[in-house]
């Protein structure tokens, strides 16, 4: 008999942490915009992804944008990345687009979205007015 009320109270207890943790998760979501700055009448190639979501690919003209709905997982370590070309194909970079270390874990993009200037040196992050340009992500 106590076996059995130690695995109803166990399954409980898993049971509200999963429901209550999927809602919350459900609520915690952010903004994605990305904005193609690489330069007059260059069209801009993106292909964004993460580890279970494949955003496909998009083309975007000079100045047009396109953006996505990331929601954030239990534990606040979602990551989204993008491989960007342009100049046909002659330049291609990748960059973390969301990343919840640097993006929302610090108040960043938790009300905000996160806004994105795609510049030939690098992703720049707009923010009220203000930017904070990043290099691209190397690859090893």
């Amino acid at each position: 008999m106590y076996g059995s009320s130690a695995f109803h109270f166990i399954f409980s207890v898993t049971f509200i942490v999963f429901f209550f943790g999927g809602l919350c998760e459900a609520s915690r979501h952010v903004n994605v915009d990305i904005i193609n700055d690489i330069g007059s009448n260059f069209q801009l190639g993106l292909y964004c992804k993460s580890k279970g979501k494949d955003l496909g690919a998009h083309y975007l003209a000079s100045h047009q944008h396109w953006g996505f709905q990331a929601n954030l997982n239990f534990w606040e370590t979602t990551l989204f990345f993008c491989h960007f070309q342009w100049a046909r194909g002659s330049q291609s970079k990748w960059f973390d687009i969301f990343n919840a270390n640097r993006d929302y874990r610090l108040g960043i993009c938790q009300d905000n979205p996160c806004v994105w200037s795609i510049r030939p040196n690098g992703p720049c992050r707009l923010l009220k007015g203000q930017e904070k340009c990043f290099p691209w992500n190397v690859v090893i």
